[in-house]
């Protein structure tokens, strides 16, 4: 038998996808990434821009039940010409300066208005929140990305050499005639589409760093791979609705426009206060004085006043009536979106829960999968050893290894993305969940299948 002949060489070739990565002198792990996510990333930095922004409503609408105090100055120069009587024109200077103070006694429009404000900054602090969990959620499918990516461009080189191996030695054979030309010709159709595989591996990998670099604003070209030894378990608690039952006691995003619907109701009571008298307290001094060119003696004048002064609004051209019903539609509307929430975030946690359950059961059986498929590579060589089977067979095969081996990588990163987004629709996702799946992110970590998942 030739040397090129010899058994398992295309098995060899496949599984030299049990590749070390490469040296990571400047490897970043999951936590580094999210450290620089937190002090470069613009989407964070412009929600916490809008939280401060939207806090700074609640001091305005304050700012309506408080003291109002002002002081005012005037100086000016005045002529006066009597033509008539012929008299010297009058030029002198008039100077005067007052201080007032104003105390609002009964304001429910300021008051339900200030409810109204402490509404909207609860729940910008709370869209905030979401913002921070998103982050999370982000830098981890990023990074993950990044390795799915990554394992992607090792299969596709490790095919592209062994397709390499399979097309060098069908022309062997063919020059030896034990094989005709079509069998090259599959083996060189088969090869050129694993080198277009690599290329387009190559960029994947390129692009999923990009966005690394959009959330860090910093070059990363190497991160610490996941260990596979990681286990991959079913949610627990194991029933939906106890999942739903959480959610709906601790989901940020259910909070907020639950914030937001307070806040549409405060503006209701705010409006129809405007048809309510207002009553305040006020007190103010003038001092004022005039030097006359030709009244040497001048005059001043100095006034105190003190009182209260009540409004009652009788018509305002219909402004009132008009804003309560604008309110009313308002409140409507936030009822509205907040039953929607309700069933969308229902409906999302029993569909995460569901999913992670399926992305449990796709492992072991994309698992399995791999043990069939290299089962299968073996008796499919051996036929073509033999002559039973063509180069046609043996490529399928061995493409559905690769393809076996690659859905089992990405199914174990899909499964850890599916898990923290059901955390985020729980509400529960904090930086600790990427601290505890930071422990499974090792410095040269090889692309390897457990040994359950490869055939004996």
């Amino acid at each position: 038998m030739p040397r090129f002949y010899r058994n398992g060489f295309l098995l060899a070739a496949l599984t030299s996808t049990i590749i070390s990565a490469q040296a990571f002198a400047t490897e970043y792990n999951l936590l580094d990434v999210y450290n620089l996510a937190l002090k470069n990333d613009a989407q964070l930095a412009a929600a916490q821009a809008d939280k401060m922004a939207s806090l700074e409503g609640s001091v305005q609408a304050r700012s309506a039940l408080l003291p109002q105090i002002a002081v005012t100055g005037q100086s000016q120069y005045n002529k006066t010409s009597f033509e008539l009587t012929g008299a010297p024109d009058d030029k002198y200077n008039s100077n005067s300066w007052g201080a007032s103070l104003n105390q609002p006694l009964f304001n429910l429009p300021s008051w339900f208005g200030y409810d109204a404000a402490k509404f909207q900054s609860a729940k910008a602090e709370l869209d905030f929140a979401v913002q921070q969990q998103d982050l999370i959620l982000r830098v981890a499918d990023a990074y993950f990305k990044v390795l799915k990516a990554e394992d992607s461009l090792i299969t596709a080189q490790a095919q592209e050499k062994a397709v390499k191996q399979q097309l060098d030695q069908a022309r062997e054979r063919y020059k030896v005639g034990l094989i005709p030309e079509t069998d090259v010709l599959e083996a060189k159709a088969s090869y050129d589409s694993a080198r277009v595989g690599r290329i387009d591996a190559e960029n994947g990998v390129a692009v999923s760093y990009e966005a690394l670099r959009t959330i860090t604003n910093k070059q990363i070209t190497d991160i610490g791979k996941l260990n596979k030894k990681m286990p991959i378990l079913r949610p627990s608690p194991t029933s939906s609705e106890e999942w739903v039952g959480s959610a709906l006691k601790n989901s940020l995003q259910l909070a907020s426009v639950r914030e937001g619907l307070n806040a549409a109701d405060s503006n209701i009571k705010a409006k129809k206060s405007g048809h309510a008298p207002t009553v305040d307290a006020f007190v103010s001094y003038q001092d004022s004085n005039t030097h006359s060119a030709n009244d040497r003696t001048g005059g001043g004048n100095k006034a105190t006043v003190a009182g209260v002064k009540f409004t009652l609004p009788l018509f305002a051209g219909g402004a009132t009536s008009s804003q309560v019903r604008q309110a009313t539609y308002q409140f409507e509307s936030a009822q509205q979106s907040y039953d929607n929430a309700l069933r969308q975030v229902s409906s999302g946690t029993r569909n995460l829960h569901r999913t992670i359950n399926s992305d449990v059961a796709k492992v072991d059986a994309r698992c399995q999968g791999i043990v069939s498929s290299e089962s299968a590579l073996k008796a499919t060589q051996s036929g073509y050893e033999v002559g039973t089977r063509n180069i046609t067979d043996v490529l399928n095969a061995q493409n559905s290894l690769f393809s076996a081996q690659s859905n089992y990588l990405n199914a174990r990163y899909d499964y850890i993305v599916n898990t923290l987004t059901l955390k985020q629709t729980v509400g529960t996702l904090s930086p600790k969940d990427l601290t505890d799946l930071n422990g499974w992110i090792v410095a040269s970590e090889e692309i390897s299948i457990p040994a359950k998942c490869r055939a004996k």
